[in-house]
């Protein structure tokens, strides 16, 4: 008798099923692509302030996204022409790209030029003059990438040529997964997007390192809580020292000259007025003078910032002062 399949069923195999393609698998965890956002945002301000500060016009880089494509896909989806960036991130195997869109650079030429980023103008690669000023702005970027980077590599990242023929840009095989970060580049009035891509191979040393330092983090957490949970306990038992003290009482030079043994020197503190506690000199509490069998002792009446009352507890003390 064939096995009937209710439809409560049906639904909760859909929400245990998830969709897998097995030509982009997901090789990034989310501790890595955390990683990878603090990255990209570090190097997207520094870049920010060399635009600013290279090309006098207010610029704004931001990180969009974080996207594990197949390079193929990477190509497809880069325009032609493009300004692209072959670079190497030594001493990491594997090279990386660097998308610039064509009306972001022309705009940097034209500024560089002393123009106002004016981004109309043919559709064709840069010419050699045109590339060499580019690559001023390239090169300090690469520099803040390197910095970016420092946490967990060290990395020195150089142009191992250009291209703008994304078609033209074989730095890997078809079907090799990368990871491509998508930036928002604004430069004046000129916004487009700018893309760096990462072959997989090249990415991979940084991502054992990632996943170690995480490891190490969830121990030293423990280590941080039990060190906490210690200390706190030996806190406890130190000992301290509790005192009561009475008004202090202001005298003259000539009276403190003339006291005699056996003077009797009126404290002016009234029976009724609590007495002040001090705990190792920081007055803590207020109490009153009492007894306990045969020692002087006092009775606890309130903290001094009054958010703590007690009625009955007595700490025996010795004689107050």
């Amino acid at each position: 008798m064939p096995a009937t399949v209710s439809r409560h069923d049906d639904a909760a195999l859909a929400q245990r099923a998830r969709t897998f393609d097995f030509r982009r698998p997901n090789k990034l965890s989310r501790d890595h692509i955390r990683n990878l956002q603090i990255i990209h945002e570090t190097f997207a301000r520094q870049l920010t302030t060399v635009l600013s500060s290279t090309l006098r016009v207010v610029s704004q880089v931001s990180v969009l996204s974080i996207e594990q494509l197949a390079y193929d896909e990477y190509v497809r989806d880069t325009p032609n022409p493009s300004h692209m960036s072959i670079l190497s991130v030594d001493p990491l195997p594997g090279v990386a790209v660097l998308q610039l869109p064509l009306s972001t650079a022309m705009a940097i030429v034209d500024l560089m030029l002393g123009g106002h980023g004016a981004t109309t103008g043919p559709e064709r690669p840069l010419t050699d003059i045109e590339r060499g000023l580019v690559r001023t702005i390239i090169d300090r970027a690469l520099a803040e990438l390197a910095y970016a980077f420092e946490s967990v590599a060290q990395i020195t990242p150089a142009v191992l040529g250009h291209e703008s023929n994304p078609q033209f840009a074989q730095v890997a095989a078809p079907s090799d997964m990368t990871v491509v970060i998508m930036f928002d580049i604004r430069i004046g009035n000129e916004e487009n997007v700018l893309s760096l891509c990462f072959t997989y191979s090249a990415l991979q040393p940084i991502l054992d390192t990632i996943a170690a330092a995480t490891s190490h983090a969830q121990t030293g957490r423990q280590d941080v809580e039990l060190a906490r949970s210690r200390v706190t306990q030996r806190l406890l038992e130190v000992p301290v020292e509790l005192a009561v003290e009475f008004t202090p009482v202001s005298l003259t030079s000539n009276e403190i000259v003339d006291l005699q043994v056996g003077d009797v020197i009126p404290l002016g503190q009234s029976t009724d007025a609590p007495l002040t506690a001090t705990v190792d000199g920081t007055p803590t509490f207020r109490v009153r003078p009492a007894r306990s069998g045969k020692r002087l002792a006092c009775q606890v009446v309130e903290s001094i910032d009054g958010r703590h009352h007690f009625s009955s507890d007595a700490f025996r003390s010795g004689a107050p002062r």
